[in-house]
């Protein structure tokens, strides 16, 4: 017999392996040409990358629709990007698509019907030519919400603060993008208990399509109602809404407004919450759910401006169950606060949680509204803030999680102008800094934050309509 060279053999059965390898993250890359998606982190694609997908899962874009969709792509780039929005409107409707040139530093908004109306749009908006942002706002009537679109789909998706009490109505909607169809079963954690509702289990979400699921229909009069989404094939991107009518529920507070959440893929330990406040009558809940089998306990802290911090409170959070925090209840009148919610180690275990934070103000005040947004569990050197369209007379809050001292600033980009940027603020450890965009005010409309060590940033809009929102972390951005 002949003897056949094995280093040949090898060389091939290598090369074999690192195509199959590249072929694999070309796929996983590819977005909805492949029916998969990148990490859905809703962060700042890197700087090498030539295009990156958003997908914006809720909203309407139709006259009689419950909450008028608008995209909102920033530009942090130093050259112009382009963004193509595709809207997919599920079954044999073909999808829409309108593209915009969104210059260096600029900000451009698209309202979703004026590309298609659509009873459900699911929305994805590719950008090509550099790092940009994509958020969307939802409005119902006076009213306003905004977040980030996410990154990519997941098979899970968990969300912490919700309720179904009188008055209020809770859409969950799940967008699949892709080409094949994904099966999903949703679990309800509630105030009475786990909640699985045979109309939610196996559900199918078509490809290229997006569900919406009244959850105030299947577990209504809840007070407290957190979500899990599990996809048992395929992935799908989830968000929720929550509209309040004013109407005053048979236990606890009237609420007017509309809010919006990104779901989170995971649980963690450590949740950062930067912009709470108590300013024209707000108040806050911090709602912790925990959907692993074993019971946490969670430290809750609330910190104060200057160098005050409440003591903290350990709540105890049962297995597979939620828990509703009064923050607010804590905190003097017309301060802007922060929380930090860390679950911690019990018996040797250690049950991460979910965290997310309800805010709402009374009819009497300038901001009668509702707005939620999730926990950071993680911080970054540079946050970008998608705002809401109109005056941005918000209030940025930079939170310091870590051990040593952060200097941090906030810049203001305007059309074919230098940027501006308050005073840069030394920020002590476990501490926060407020910024007013009303002092620095202009026509520009892209805001970026800088800090020198990695923090966490929320933005929180006060007057008619106000709305909150976790900024958009870059974890490779340079803070110089």
């Amino acid at each position: 017999m002949r003897r056949v060279p094995r280093l040949p053999i090898l060389l091939l059965v290598v090369g074999l392996l690192a195509a199959a390898v590249v072929f694999r993250d070309d796929d996983r890359s590819s977005g909805a040409a492949s029916g998969t998606a990148a990490p859905a982190d809703a962060g700042v694609p890197p700087a090498a990358a030539l295009s990156a997908s958003w997908f914006c899962s809720e909203g309407t874009s139709t006259p009689d629709g419950r909450a008028d969709e608008t995209v909102v792509i920033t530009n942090i780039a130093d050259e112009e990007v382009a963004a193509t929005v595709t809207v997919m409107p599920g079954g044999e409707t073909v999808p829409v698509s309108r593209t915009v040139q969104v210059g260096a530093h600029e900000e451009e908004r698209v309202r979703v019907a004026d590309v298609l109306e659509t009873p459900e749009p699911g929305v994805i908006v590719e950008v090509v030519g550099g790092q940009a942002v994509v958020a969307h706002e939802i409005r119902a009537e006076d009213d306003v919400a905004i977040e980030p679109c996410a990154r990519g789909a997941a098979e899970d998706w968990y969300f912490a603060s919700g309720t179904t009490v009188r008055g209020a109505q809770q859409h969950l909607a799940l967008f699949n993008p892709f080409g094949d169809d994904a099966i999903v079963d949703v679990t309800f954690l509630t105030d009475t208990g786990v909640q699985e509702p045979d109309p939610v289990q196996g559900r199918v979400v078509e490809r290229r399509s997006r569900v919406s699921i009244p959850v105030h229909d299947l577990v209504p009069r809840q007070d407290v109602v957190a979500v899990h989404v599990r996809a048992r094939t395929g992935r799908v991107v989830a968000e929720r809404s929550m509209t309040f009518d004013g109407t005053a529920p048979e236990d606890g507070p009237a609420r007017d407004g509309v809010s919006l959440s990104l779901g989170a893929i995971e649980p963690a330990r450590t949740w950062s919450l930067p912009v709470g406040t108590t300013a024209d009558g707000g108040a806050a809940l911090v709602a912790l759910a925990n959907f692993g089998s074993l019971a946490s306990t969670v430290e809750v802290e609330i910190v104060l401006p200057g160098d005050e911090t409440l003591s903290p409170e350990s709540v105890p959070v049962p297995a597979r169950g939620v828990v509703n925090v009064d923050v607010s209840g804590r905190v003097p009148d017309d301060v802007q606060f922060v929380v930090r919610a860390t679950a911690r180690t019990v018996e040797g275990n250690e049950p991460p949680v979910v965290a997310e934070l309800l805010e709402w103000w009374p009819d009497e005040s300038t901001s009668t509204a509702v707005a939620t947004t999730l926990g950071a569990p993680e911080p970054a050197r540079r946050w970008v803030v998608s705002l809401p369209d109109g005056d941005a007379d918000g209030i940025v809050s930079v939170l310091n999680p870590g051990d040593g001292p952060v200097t941090a600033e906030v810049r203001i980009h305007e059309r074919g102008a230098d940027p501006r940027s308050a005073p840069e603020a030394a920020i002590p450890p476990g501490r926060f800094a407020s910024f007013a965009l009303g002092s620095l005010a202009g026509g520009g409309r892209v805001v970026v934050v800088h800090a020198d060590q990695p923090v966490v940033t929320g933005f929180t809009l006060m007057g008619g309509g106000g709305a909150m929102m976790l900024a958009v972390p870059d974890f490779a951005g340079d803070a110089v």
